[in-house]
């Protein structure tokens, strides 16, 4: 019973530094979506850049929000729609909220490689680097369905 008690204790005190969703307005939503789509990655065949994402904590006090994104590329070649670049990441985006909306500052990607996983755990508070270093494959198809949807939206 104490180990119990301990074990919740632990994983309080890791989640009050940051909170799951809790503080990403719809305004939020749009500004990391407007990021994500413009500064992250450029198009290598001439397309229109994607973007779908999920939170997976965020930290006010040192303005980050942690998240899993999936970015891809789509462009027209005659009448198809072809997929060309495209990533899906982990990463950190620095938030400044000095001047009342949100701006999105900078981002974080981990290193490739053997760097991977290391860089994760200094990225990541520890129960969003559990989530990222494991993201499951049916979020991910989750996220491709969005983009997809999108897509399909815009243009076909």
């Amino acid at each position: 019973m104490r180990r119990i008690i301990f074990h919740v204790i632990i994983v309080f005190l890791l989640l009050a530094g940051c909170s799951l969703n809790s503080t990403v307005t719809e305004e939020d939503e749009q500004e990391i979506e407007r990021y994500i789509s413009q500064e992250v990655m450029s198009p290598n065949f001439g397309g229109e850049i994607f973007s779908a994402y999920e939170i997976l904590a965020t930290n006010e006090e040192k303005g980050e929000i942690y998240l899993w994104a999936l970015i891809e590329e789509y462009y027209k070649e005659g009448e198809e729609v072809e997929q060309g670049s495209g990533m899906s990441v982990p990463m950190v985006l620095k938030i400044d909220r000095s001047e009342g909306a949100s701006k999105v500052i900078s981002h974080t990607l981990p290193r490739d490689g053997s760097f991977y996983a290391d860089d994760i755990k200094e990225m990541f508070p520890y129960f969003a680097e559990l989530k990222a270093l494991d993201y499951p494959s049916n979020h991910i198809k989750k996220l491709i369905k969005e983009v997809e949807s999108e897509v399909a939206e815009k243009l076909n």
